[in-house]
């Protein structure tokens, strides 16, 4: 098998852990369909995929990813830089807002919700953990690209189409961004969930480093201009001013 082959295989076995994502379960046929490979070809990834453990058979003799690649999540996640760090605070902040909490990394120019912590009347969306989206549709990504070195943001900034959805331009995300550098904190309404606010706060160290940022969101009925500015965003930035901290002597 030469190189190329190798990486065309890969890259199949790719579109079909992809393809079951989407779908509680597939048969090998619909599976061939979804991805546009022959039955046969299907069929023997599955059988490799199944021998390692990776994917299960149902009763119906249908395909379904297995927990296995839960397993390779907790791993991955537990291996974050601050994740025990950050982790209890996200649990404050719930617990002192009754809101919803989350911990957002940067990842190939992506937001990924990496933890949450829910308050007794956190809001339930189909926000979920491991979930990617871009950085400028949230608060906490906002925040983010605040932070991130000159290089590493005009990269991420020159990936988007512009205007942006929301209308935004290149020039008006910069001039929000040298705000939100200044302010230490980022505010967002309706740009990724309709009818949802957010205040974010990066998370950097002393030297500069970023290690994601914390989040509150909630309707934006509850979470109005008054409260951003007289509870939320002193919360937010003061506990990751304590993460910096935790950052920069740990």
């Amino acid at each position: 098998m030469t190189g190329q082959d190798t990486i065309e295989s890969a890259g199949r076995v790719l579109d079909i852990i992809e393809a079951l994502k989407t779908e509680q379960s597939l048969g090998v046929t619909e599976l061939a369909e979804r991805v546009g490979m022959p039955k046969s070809t299907v069929h023997v990834h599955l059988s490799t995929l199944k021998s390692r453990g990776y994917v299960v058979q149902d009763q119906n003799k249908a395909y379904r990813l297995s927990l296995r690649f839960l397993d390779i999540g907790m791993k991955v996640r537990e291996r974050q830089e601050m994740y025990q760090e950050v982790a209890p605070k996200l649990n404050e902040i719930a617990d002192e807002t009754d809101e919803k909490a989350w911990w957002i990394v940067e990842e190939n120019g992506k937001a990924v919700f990496l933890a949450k912590a829910l308050g007794s009347r956190a809001i339930q969306t189909n926000s979920q953990i491991g979930q990617y989206t871009e950085l400028y549709r949230l608060a906490g990504g906002m925040a983010i690209l605040s932070v991130l070195p000159k290089h590493r943001r005009e990269s991420i900034l020159e990936s988007y189409d512009y205007p942006l959805p929301d209308g935004r331009n290149r020039q008006e995300l910069e001039a929000e961004l040298d705000e939100i550098q200044d302010r230490g904190v980022a505010y967002g309404i309706d740009q990724f969930l309709e009818g949802v606010a957010g205040v974010g706060a990066p998370l950097v160290d002393n030297a500069g480093n970023a290690y994601g940022a914390i989040s509150v969101s909630g309707p934006a009925n509850r979470l109005d201009s008054e409260r951003i500015e007289n509870e939320l965003t002193d919360l937010i930035r003061g506990i990751s001013g304590e993460l910096q901290v935790n950052l920069s002597y740990q």
